[in-house]
């Protein structure tokens, strides 16, 4: 199942007299077959890491690698700590959380994606902040996360959580209405408050544009995570004084929409307009960007782990996380080490890769490095030493997502090329594979099989994969022409081991390559 309307979430809570969270923990044992535990498990791990940021942003200052920010998170724990400020000093520190988490990831540190990159802040702000009061138990907040979820994937299916494609109203404006739906539902609020909390807190984020200066994940993305964290608190309040978003949320969902549609692209994450555009915003690009440093529509999301992850070494998840994946995709079809390698940049890619690290990102996912590894800053020193060859242009490449590369890939026997989108939140999508129009994510364990068309091929894999107990999620097929070279992609919802592989290329002979591709 995959949550697409708030109104029949609420709906079947209300109806089955539980809670939200509880409606996406069934959920998603449901989709991945494991027990409650090993779920509920997996995200006290996401929240260990998001408290850790927390704490190492707030305790001790943490510092931008660019040296355009950091510190604020524990200047401003330090202040309200002082007990003399004009908000509540125990409220302040929610603030406080949320700069401090931005600014671990500003330092390329490791956070959750919550469910961006650029939005990573919020939730964890107001969590640990809820944890820190003492009225709840870890227990209790790492449930309470599985309602940030539901609502989270209900945005990403109806609109989007991509600052390329909405403007921050889709990172900042969702990751605050997931974070006020969350706090209601923890303090004991109605389902129908929990839709009221989403509402409320959206609508007052329409419009927010993604204007990030020399594209960086800092100005003003880190005051803003920490400005809205405050704003989570008070339309969770709001809603649970009984305070109802007249306009209902899933049309506010749809709103967001539209309001990214009409955004010049200026506005949305190309590092261009807004405060981008500014002279000093203008200057502190040419500054940052002259150092040398080593440094379509909306996507399908049905996990709680896709809007509560990835766990990732930042700083945007869109140009981080998603490269990574990608570069990761492009080096296990190769299948074997590379040697050289051009990426071909796009839309947003294109105008704020150096900033974003993107370049650092995609060297790292070809190197087989993992979206939480430490080593993601240090890609072109790694290459160096591998002694892997790259080049970065520039390029249009059709009517695709901003964040679009082209990855010509090449090892000592073998050459692949795929055309791939990162869509928001670390999801990322194939376009293309070898010029076939062939889709796949990695989100699941994919074979990719080369083959000669052949009648029958199609219905003898299908038929052994179901003889072996595997279950066909989706399955696509492209071939150059009839009895030509075709490409089979099969999404498979079981783990797949290599000797699964080997089977399916001796009892079907006509395979001349399968390739099993699962990003990490």
């Amino acid at each position: 199942m995959s949550f697409t309307s708030l109104k029949e979430l609420i709906e079947l809570a209300e109806q089955g007299k539980t809670t939200i969270s509880e409606l996406m923990i069934k959920t998603e044992v449901e989709q991945k077959g494991y027990p409650r535990d090993i779920i509920i498990e997996k995200m006290a791990e996401q929240f260990t890491v998001m408290e850790e940021a927390v704490r190492k942003g707030t305790m001790s200052p943490a510092m931008s690698r660019t040296g355009l920010t950091g510190g604020d998170g524990n200047r401003l724990y330090q202040y309200a700590k002082n007990g003399f400020s004009i908000i509540n000093p125990t409220t302040l520190n929610v603030t406080a959380n949320a700069l401090a988490v931005s600014e671990v990831n500003a330092a390329m540190g490791r956070i959750v994606a919550t469910p961006t990159a650029g939005s990573a802040g919020i939730l964890p702000a107001v969590l640990v902040h809820a944890l820190d009061s003492g009225n709840f138990t870890r227990e209790q907040i790492v449930q309470s996360i599985f309602t940030a979820s539901a609502l989270g994937l209900v945005v990403a299916n109806k609109a989007s959580i991509s600052g390329a494609a909405g403007g921050c109203q889709a990172e900042v404006g969702s990751a605050t209405a997931m974070a006020a739906g969350t706090l209601v539902e923890l303090f004991g609020g109605t389902p129908e408050q929990v839709g009221n909390a989403v509402g409320i807190a959206l609508k007052n984020s329409l419009g927010l544009v993604c204007d990030p200066v020399a594209g960086l994940v800092e100005i003003p993305c880190i005051i803003r995570n920490g400005l809205h964290a405050i704003t989570a608190q008070a339309a969770a309040d709001m809603a649970l004084a009984g305070v109802a978003s007249v306009i209902p949320p899933d049309e506010v969902i749809h709103v967001m929409h539209e309001v990214g549609q009409q955004m010049p692209e200026s506005l949305r994450e190309t590092g261009i307009g807004g405060l981008a555009g500014t002279p000093t915003g203008q200057k502190l690009k040419e500054q940052i960007l002259s150092k040398k440093t080593s440094g379509d529509g909306p996507a399908k999301y049905q996990s709680a782990y896709e809007i509560i992850g990835p766990v990732m070494v930042g700083p945007s998840s869109s140009h981080t996380a998603g490269a990574v994946r990608i570069g990761n995709i492009a080096r296990q079809l190769l299948h074997e080490n590379p040697l050289y390698v051009e990426f071909s940049l796009m839309g947003s890619f294109a105008e704020t890769y150096q900033g974003h690290g993107t370049d650092l990102a995609l060297l790292a996912g070809v190197m087989g490095l993992s979206t939480m590894d430490d080593d993601i800053p240090n890609a072109k020193k790694i290459a160096e030493q591998n002694g892997l060859q790259y080049k970065f242009t520039k390029r249009v490449l059709g009517s695709y997502h901003p964040n679009t590369v082209l990855v010509e890939l090449e090892g000592r026997t073998r050459r692949v090329k795929i055309l791939a989108s990162s869509l928001g939140g670390g999801k990322v999508e194939v376009q293309e594979l070898e010029g076939y129009p062939l889709k796949l994510s990695g989100e699941r364990p994919t074979l990719v099989i080369r083959h000669n068309d052949h009648k029958g091929v199609i219905a003898e894999l299908s038929k052994i994969l179901y003889q072996k107990g595997f279950n066909i999620a989706r399955m696509a097929n492209e071939r150059s022409k009839m009895n030509g070279p075709a490409i089979t992609v099969c999404e498979i919802d079981n783990n797949i081991e290599e000797n699964v592989l080997a089977l399916l290329k001796k009892e079907i002979p006509i395979i001349d390559e399968i390739v099993l591709v699962q990003t990490k």
